[in-house]
């Protein structure tokens, strides 16, 4: 057996990690660099030769750092979460009348998908089964990998302080045992000073906000399931409108689709279409006195200008709930539009309201005991100076951390560099 970490070990996002049987051949994510990076990205031609003759690519979310390549393969050889791909489908359908090329979507429509706690045979010597976990991604996992008699966890993406967080060590005591080989992300390495808060606690930091102000605006992922759920049981608690643009609606449709717990029901957010909220004299009196929470993208400007217009009776504030280094990290990092968005409020009137998508430290720490890998820590999704072995793990498990390509056990591991 073979494992090839093709990219993610030095950087954050554009994963793409191999593994190869004597008879089957998989790839877990095919990532594109995230926005901003200074790194050189796969290129078609790199695409098509890592990408051929492999029988499967399975992604473990919809985030374009794990998926952005996916128009560029066979979309029948391509495996992803049921409701992971209706949102997806969703999104490129709406980019496909902004004239993105359709093949994005076109592929979208021909991947076939997984279900959770089912394992998927690709031949005698490779099985895989998808795990629920929680991410800031909607119907994201991690996968057990049983290759050649060896036990493999690819861990994806995934955090304890989310709602479904909880559920983390359980499925890993239940369903995951001890592993041979632990592939896991490593995000928050590089900002351990970085404090994680529970959903929970965002969404009281949140309804603070709408208490005391009626005009809010809220820049935010239109597809990270846990701030939505957030937002509107904050919207409850202080009676105020959250609303959803036509889109924004239809990722929080399917949401509402394909989850059972109230805390994900979306039906009651009130759906605007076109100037609505601007020229229909009925809805501007029921925001004017009830009050509103508008979640926005980076291309909202002109939104927030069109209601800082309409609604000046009362000043605007806005929440920010986007990892900090888009408006205050390296020129690289930054995103202009975040910063033209901030730019258009009072400094008193912006509250920074987020958490990491990612686990902390500490549960980093606690998956690497609870499935104490027998042979290998792989470390991925991780910044290029992060060293797992800072963990707080025992030492037979640092020693088990693998940097650089090496044989272990019969298992052949490379880690390619950063540039090839």
């Amino acid at each position: 057996m073979k494992i090839t970490i093709h990219r993610g070990a030095s950087q954050i996002g554009g994963c793409v990690t191999e593994i190869r049987t004597e008879k089957a051949r998989i790839l877990i994510d095919l990532g594109s660099n995230l926005p901003g990076s200074d790194k050189p990205d796969f290129t078609t031609e790199e695409i098509k030769r890592l990408t051929d003759g492999v029988d499967a690519i399975f992604y473990t979310h919809y985030h374009g750092d794990h998926i952005g390549f996916h128009n560029l393969v066979n979309p029948e050889k391509q495996y992803i979460g049921e409701g992971a791909k209706e949102v997806l489908e969703w999104k490129h359908k709406v980019l496909a009348r902004h004239n993105e090329d359709k093949s994005y979507l076109e592929a979208v429509q021909k991947m076939k998908c997984y279900k959770p706690e089912e394992t998927f045979t690709i031949s005698d010597d490779l099985k895989i089964t998808p795990y629920y976990c929680s991410h800031s991604a909607f119907d994201s996992y991690m996968f057990l990998i049983v290759a050649e008699e060896k036990n493999i966890l690819h861990t994806g993406d995934f955090r304890k302080h989310g709602y479904m967080g909880k559920a983390l060590i359980p499925v890993l005591r239940k369903y995951i045992h001890q592993v041979d080989i632990l592939i896991t992300e490593g995000t928050m390495l590089s900002r351990s000073s970085e404090k994680v808060k529970p959903e929970c606690e965002i969404q009281n930091e949140i309804a603070g906000v709408l208490r005391n102000h009626k005009y809010v605006f809220a820049l935010t992922s239109s597809t990270d399931i846990d701030r939505l759920a957030s937002m509107k049981e904050a919207c409850a608690t202080a009676h105020r409108n959250l609303l959803a643009d036509k889109y924004q609606k239809g990722v929080m449709d399917i949401f509402t689709k394909y989850t059972t717990s109230p805390l994900y029901n979306f039906n009651s957010t009130f759906n605007f279409n076109g100037n609505s909220l601007i020229e229909n004299q009925k809805i501007v009196w029921k925001m004017k006195h009830e009050g509103f929470l508008l979640p926005i993208r980076c291309s909202g400007e002109w939104l927030i200008r069109m209601m800082m217009d309409k609604y000046n009776d009362e000043e605007p504030h806005l929440i920010y709930s986007m990892w900090s280094g888009y408006y205050k990290g390296t020129e690289e990092q930054q995103i202009k539009e975040a910063l033209t968005i901030r730019s258009l409020f009072k400094p008193e009137n912006i509250h920074d309201i987020h958490t990491s998508g990612h686990a902390d430290c500490e549960t980093l720490a606690e998956v690497c005991r609870k499935v104490n890998p027998r042979l290998a820590i792989i470390p991925i999704h991780k910044d290029e100076k992060s060293d797992y072995r800072t963990l707080d793990i025992p030492q037979n498990l640092k020693d088990k951390v693998i940097t650089e390509s090496m044989v272990v056990d019969g298992v052949e591991i490379e880690i390619k560099p950063a540039f090839n």
